[in-house]
């Protein structure tokens, strides 16, 4: 049975509602949607497949790992990515996520994190981006608000409600996080 075939039988084939096909993709590409096209998009934790096929079908030309150790003896859970990334000319970068609680010095750690961001998804020689976590929803629904406020004029309860409708729910660093949403001004970001 040639390829064309087989996948034209699979897209066929139903499983709960969908289609075999269409489940396959989900299930290897966790969270997966679109941004803004061509230039971000973002997902959770990807199996190696599914990195393989985002990679090649959006032309993705850099990933963004915001996923972080606890034990910094450990290796990074992803780390595999970084070979698939080069095996297919893409760049991988990790950002790795800092409090968003003042710290003694009376500065915010995170601010790093969003400038790092926001300079490398501003960045054409970098587009497309992906960006991920674990499970798409909290680190990288930050990072993508922060995009569509920063580069798309959308305003905190707009980019807040996009959180939400992804699964971002309250909690003590999210509360620091909503707050920083809506103090944030483009024009006012954190310096390098």
């Amino acid at each position: 049975m040639t390829r064309r075939r087989f996948l034209a039988l699979m897209a066929g084939t139903t499983v709960a509602g969908g289609s075999l096909l269409a489940w396959g993709v989900e299930h290897h590409t966790r969270n997966f949607h679109t941004v803004e096209p061509g230039v971000l998009y973002r997902s959770g934790q990807m199996t190696r497949t599914g990195l393989k096929l985002v990679l090649g079908a959006y032309h993705i030309k850099t990933v963004v790992t915001l996923r972080t150790v606890r034990n910094p003896d450990r290796p990074f859970p992803d780390a595999w990515e970084a070979d698939v990334c080069a095996a297919r000319d893409a760049r991988h970068m990790r950002i790795v996520p800092r409090s968003w609680s003042v710290d003694k010095k009376g500065e915010l750690p995170a601010e790093r994190v969003v400038k790092s961001f926001l300079d490398i998804v501003s960045d054409p020689a970098n587009q497309p981006v992906l960006v991920h976590c674990f499970a798409g929803i909290h680190r990288t629904g930050t990072m993508c608000a922060l995009f569509r406020m920063a580069r798309q004029g959308w305003s905190a309860d707009q980019a807040i409600a996009e959180m939400q409708s992804y699964g971002f729910k309250p909690g003590r660093s999210r509360e620091e996080i909503e707050r920083y949403l809506r103090n944030y001004h483009a024009e006012n970001r954190p310096a390098a």
